[in-house]
């Protein structure tokens, strides 16, 4: 039997497993027709322990851990809305990404860890919880929706050349 999934938030010393994680995920994610040189830089440089212990000493910046046994499953990492693409979401806090291992998902890690996010987000006074996710993760997409997440714009990110299609979400804390 498992045991159940522990919450925190992050400390510096979790900057290695987070790093792991996170690029796990990101290549699942962006590299499903193989590896190419762009994917490769950003899962490299945007994901290195050193850039996670960078956004664990930002005293606004929140990770917080889903794990179990001692491993980490998942985390979801959020922000004060510093840079935010649309007025309606200056007053919220973004969710910078929200992981989980493909072989965690589908058991309520991202669900409890969305909820925690929320939770923490509206504890802070902010106005909403927004997000920008990738076009093409369509089993993404309808999991925010389901958690009552309606999209409210469109935006690109673009790393190594080339562009890739987002959609902002949003929901009122």
């Amino acid at each position: 039997m498992l045991a159940p999934l522990s919450f925190r938030q992050a400390g510096l010393d979790d900057a290695l497993c987070i790093s792991g994680l996170a690029t796990q995920v990101f290549l699942d994610t962006y590299a499903n027709h193989g590896m190419r040189p762009d994917l490769a830089e950003e899962a490299l440089n945007v994901y290195a322990p050193k850039e996670f212990r960078q956004r664990l000493a930002e005293p606004d910046r929140v990770l917080l851990l889903a794990e179990q046994n001692g491993h980490l499953q998942g985390f979801a990492e959020i922000r004060p809305s510093s840079e935010a693409p649309l007025a309606q979401l200056v007053q919220g806090y973004e969710l910078v990404r929200l992981y989980v291992q493909r072989h965690a998902q589908r058991q309520g890690i991202g669900q409890a860890l969305l909820e925690h996010a929320e939770h923490l987000t509206r504890d802070r006074g902010a106005s909403c919880l927004w997000l920008s996710a990738w076009a093409e993760n369509h089993s993404a997409l309808a999991f925010y929706q389901t958690q009552g997440y309606a999209v409210v714009g469109n935006r690109t990110y673009e790393f190594g050349g080339n562009a890739y299609a987002n959609q902002l979400l949003s929901k009122a804390c």
